[in-house]
């Protein structure tokens, strides 16, 4: 009977071990996402909001401070330093989630997904958020204020 449960518990082990680390039917390995030190997991730690960084651009000292909710607070001398170190910030955090977001508005999410994506994608490009993007970017354009702030803060988030 001891060798029936040593068994069963080997095979349950070995079949959790197989299902993670492989491929199956569409949906990736996602052992290999969870994995402490090559996956998502390796991010989590306090050292992203401690310690110095160089922004190139910065005209003069920014300062981030993280609450006890990790919410960044961001206090700068002028409004482009402002603007380039939230976006620096933003993309530190959230670098992934403006991609696909970016994707999913214009309708592009089956470049990366496969064909499931399509039907979305097809939805997406109907209610024309590419365009309506594109004449928002136009409009502000107009404004060079509003454009330097928009040029400072995507200068920090490719920083």
């Amino acid at each position: 009977m001891k060798y029936l449960k040593f068994t069963l518990s080997l095979l349950l082990t070995a079949s959790v071990f197989y299902g993670l680390n492989n491929k199956l039917g569409s949906i990736p390995p996602i052992g290999k996402f969870l994995n402490p030190y090559t996956g998502v997991w390796q991010n989590e730690t306090d050292e992203s909001i401690t310690g110095t960084v160089s922004i190139d651009g910065l005209k003069d000292k920014v300062t981030v401070h993280y609450d006890a909710q990790l919410i960044p607070h961001v206090f700068a001398q002028n409004e482009n330093d402002l603007y380039r170190a939230q976006g620096y910030i933003t993309a530190k955090h959230r670098l992934w989630q403006m991609e696909f977001q970016t994707y999913a508005a214009a309708g592009r999410l089956s470049e990366f997904i496969g064909e499931s994506a399509l039907n979305y994608d097809r939805q997406q490009r109907r209610r024309g958020m590419g365009f309506g993007a594109d004449q928002a970017i136009a409009k502000i354009s107009e404004d060079p204020e509003t454009t330097a702030f928009l040029e400072a803060y995507a200068e920090g988030v490719n920083s």
